[in-house]
């Protein structure tokens, strides 16, 4: 009973220590490469070889293909990107996903203690934070060989003292069908198919398992992959349930077409390798890139059959946001897309400022009104961007990231407070000059000038945040300082005039209480420029 207990315990511990490898080894890339993954899949065409080499890169330097095709659900649940764009990077993604198994098909010996050891100390002794992560890299492939290892040892006794499992396995491996329920079921509960395809491959260096029952399991494992996209897509939106669903198709329909010619692939993959665990590697890659390639001229087919079968809900809103919590699985993903939603909300209140300038100067109420109800836009989505903020894990940030997370938080403070200046001024004109009241000309013509360089002010503020240009963070600091003068002199002015009697005194409260306002605005432009700076 010790001993069956010490061959389980190996092969499930190595089974969960080579999953941990493949978490931080995903966990660490995305914080090297998560600006290219946002590049790659903010750029996607409707071309489906382009969206294949996006899937394929994107998958490589994420290291899982369910991540990939979730965050597409979060892109495409935030109306980031089309249902057939999102077909497109997930047959890509299955080609990505195969790096791994390949990669742990080489038997390296005990190289892995160097690895493991060159990793630990090149991020404990380093102080910079790009060759922490490196040595973070090596530390989790060193992981992933040493899980293997233990896979391997745990999975060896049973081809010599149990041998009866060993028959048990590839009699109900040779049964296609039962294998690929066992690779879907194992892939279901582990939830990747990395995890499955390398304890396959483990259990075929041990000699426990042949070519082709190992073949049903990884093709089954492709299947148990869907079960985590499909929970996903219910309650997303209509397009989002349509690409979970298009995932599952592809792979069920993927493996149905490869059912009936097993054994002749069998052959073809023996041919590529004399070695066991190189030949189901292989396999799995093979399958991947077949698959995908048959999908590439029927992706319009697909997606017409995902419509029909999901068809569309009538006043169902896509694209409220930038972001989506499907995208929190890529953390800087998610805070790359939560600063474009930030941005975005900056430039309604861009338009709130000109919109009250006319309001005021005019007495427009219409311009007043449509303030107001922006001013509830930019509350919503300065608040609904600022919970998903916070579900963002800071722990896979890296360093500089994890701080602009903070930082975009205070900055969204920022824009909320402008829209609410703004909606200040515009509350002036249904309020307090619904009876006729007006500025003097001389009034009129300084309330133009200040909200022309407030507008400037801001406007610069929130173009240097949109470029990180540290250029434009410091004119918008140097305008924020000509508002403060300005202010001074403009009331000054207004003091003398009310003197003269040339100014309207009923006008008084509100043309001090406008340029207050306008320069509050410009402190706010400041403190986001301020942030721009400080962003290194």
């Amino acid at each position: 009973m010790i001993e069956e207990l010490t061959i389980a315990f190996n092969i499930i511990g190595g089974l969960a220590l080579f999953m941990y490898g493949v978490t931080l080894l995903r966990e660490t890339l995305g914080k090297i490469s998560g600006k290219r993954v946002v590049r790659i899949l903010e750029k996607v065409s409707d071309d489906p070889i382009r969206g294949m080499g996006a899937g394929t890169a994107a998958t490589f330097m994420t290291q899982s293909s369910s991540i990939t095709v979730l965050t597409l659900i979060g892109f495409v649940n935030a109306g980031m990107m089309t249902f057939r764009q999102s077909v497109n990077v997930m047959l890509g993604s299955e080609i990505g996903t195969t790096v791994t198994a390949q990669l742990v098909s080489f038997d390296i010996g005990g190289i892995f203690w160097p690895l493991l050891a060159i990793g630990f100390f090149m991020k404990m002794f380093s102080k910079r934070e790009n060759i922490q992560l490196v040595g973070t890299v090596i530390f989790s492939l060193g992981l992933l060989f040493l899980a293997m290892e233990f896979m391997k040892e745990g999975a060896a006794p049973l081809t010599t003292d149990y041998p009866f499992f060993t028959s048990l396995i590839n009699d109900f491996g040779a049964i296609p069908i039962f294998g690929i329920l066992i690779g879907a079921l194992i892939a279901g509960v582990t939830q990747s198919s990395s995890a499955t395809t390398g304890l396959v491959i483990a259990m075929g260096a041990a000699g426990v398992i042949a070519l082709g029952p190992s073949i049903a399991l990884i093709m089954g494992a492709n299947i148990g992959t869907c079960f985590l996209e499909l929970a996903a897509g219910v309650g997303a939106t209509t397009p989002a349930k349509r690409t979970a669903v298009a995932q599952a198709i592809i792979n069920i329909v993927g493996v149905a077409i490869f059912l009936p010619f097993l054994g002749p692939f069998a052959t073809l993959v023996e041919a590529t390798s004399a070695d066991l665990p190189h030949q189901i590697a292989n396999a799995h890659t093979i399958f991947n890139v077949i698959v995908s390639f048959i999908f590439v001229p029927l992706v319009g087919l697909l997606v017409r059959f995902c419509e029909r079968l999901i068809p569309d809900k009538e006043g169902e809103i896509i694209g409220k946001h930038f972001f989506d919590d499907e995208m929190l699985h890529m953390p800087l993903v998610a805070l790359m897309e939560a600063e474009r939603e930030a941005i975005n909300t900056a430039e309604k209140t861009i338009e709130m400022i000109v919109l009250s300038k006319n309001a005021i100067l005019t007495r427009n109420h219409d311009d007043a009104k449509k303030v107001l109800r922006m001013e509830d836009e930019v509350d919503e989505s300065c608040r609904d961007t600022e919970e998903f903020i916070d579900k963002i894990r800071e722990e896979e940030l890296n360093h500089h990231d994890a701080i602009w997370r903070m930082k975009l938080l205070a900055v969204l403070t920022d824009i909320e407070r402008v829209g609410d200046l703004a909606s200040n001024i515009a509350e002036f004109v249904i309020e307090e000059m619904k009876n006729g009241m007006e500025f003097s000309e001389p009034g009129a013509k300084d309330v133009a000038e200040m909200f022309d360089l407030v507008e400037e002010t801001y406007s610069t503020a929130i173009k240097s945040l949109k470029t990180k240009n540290k250029k434009l963070a410091k004119v918008a600091e140097k305008l924020e300082d000509d508002v403060d003068i300005l202010e001074r002199k403009l009331k000054a002015a207004h003091v003398r005039r009310m003197k003269e009697g040339l100014c309207n005194p009923q006008a008084d409260q509100i043309f001090i209480e406008t340029l207050r306002n306008l320069e509050r605005i410009s402190d706010h432009a400041d403190n986001i420029a301020y942030d721009v700076l400080m962003d290194t």
